[in-house]
């Protein structure tokens, strides 16, 4: 009979162990707590699962490091495990901060992919378009979204310090002659004030037909929404819980009205469920392209693909 108590001791030495040396890799947590190797694995999984630990997408040799949330700066400290051009993007998107996805020659927007734990997608849509930003993982949200917005609309700039004094100037002038005038409502205003005022329509706020048809397909097979995190037109994100052989299993649910999935889908998806903490199940009523089967092979173990039949 397993030792609860025992186990849960050995798991607290393992955490204290990270706690003082950072990131590590199994061989050196086994080494610095006389665990042996045979059960480390097993333990660093479970507590991967428990999310007491987070696994790395950067391995050293042919080991994941493994952390406690809030030492993701530590991770820098093994950059030198990169490949070449894997160290090349991260140094670029470290100094730039930012990074725009299609400006990339195509070896740095494979390695951009590949090095998650430092280049953060930020999906953004310009007109009808969706582009992809690539941000640092220690610059801050607005810091991005301020550096999006310039490099977006570049022609944006802030009028000269000289045609701001004339404005105010002008402005001054302006005010001071109405103030000398009379004031007299306009027969527009006049009309307006004797009009009631219209009551203002309410939206409707009611699910698409799409984000409907999945909380059905959810129902029937027996998948209960336990948060609904966003309902979109032809996008629905929720959290779910699912029976297993093992007990309840909660999930980071992604529907998506799209003909074709691509990479770049899955590398966003990835990146949330890995800051949900948990495995994702992707819904879809098209196709996986040619690029993205062979990434989701990489990550079965964190995101479940299924094919939705409305």
């Amino acid at each position: 009979m397993i030792d609860v108590q025992k186990v849960n001791a050995t798991k607290e030495r393992i955490l204290n162990t990270i706690r003082t040396s950072g990131p590590s890799f199994p061989a050196r947590v086994s080494r610095e707590t006389n665990i042996s190797p045979l059960f480390i694995g097993a333990l660093l999984s479970e507590m991967v699962a428990e999310r007491k630990l987070v696994m790395s997408c950067m391995k050293v040799g042919s080991s994941p490091l493994y952390f406690i949330p809030g030492q993701e700066a530590g991770l820098e400290t093994f950059t030198s495990y990169l490949n070449g051009k894997e160290r090349e993007a991260f140094e670029r998107l470290k100094h730039a901060q930012l990074l725009d996805d299609e400006a990339q020659d195509p070896a740095i927007r494979v390695a951009l992919r590949k090095i998650r734990d430092f280049a953060i997608p930020m999906p953004v849509r310009v007109n009808t378009e969706e582009k992809i930003f690539w941000k640092f993982f220690a610059t801050p949200e607005a810091q991005a979204r301020a550096l999006i917005e310039e490099q977006v609309n570049p022609t944006a700039t802030k009028p000269a310090p000289a045609a701001k004094e004339v404005h105010k100037q002008e402005k001054k002038e302006t005010s001071a002659i109405k103030e000398q005038l009379p004031v007299e409502k306009t027969a527009q205003e006049t009309i307006s004030e004797s009009k009631p005022a219209k009551e203002k329509k309410t939206k409707d706020i009611s699910p698409s037909a799409f984000v409907k048809n999945v909380q059905e397909y959810l129902k029937n097979k027996n998948m209960e929404v336990i948060q609904e995190l966003t309902a979109k037109t032809k996008e629905y994100h929720a959290k779910i819980r699912i029976d297993t052989p093992f007990g309840q299993q909660e999930l980071f649910l992604i529907a998506k009205d799209k003909k074709k999935i691509t990479e770049d889908d899955l590398v966003i998806i990835i990146h949330k469920s890995q800051a949900e903490k948990m495995p994702s199940l992707l819904l879809v009523k098209g196709e996986l392209d040619k690029n993205a089967k062979p990434y989701l092979d990489q990550w079965k173990n964190l995101l479940k693909y299924e094919k939705l039949k409305l």
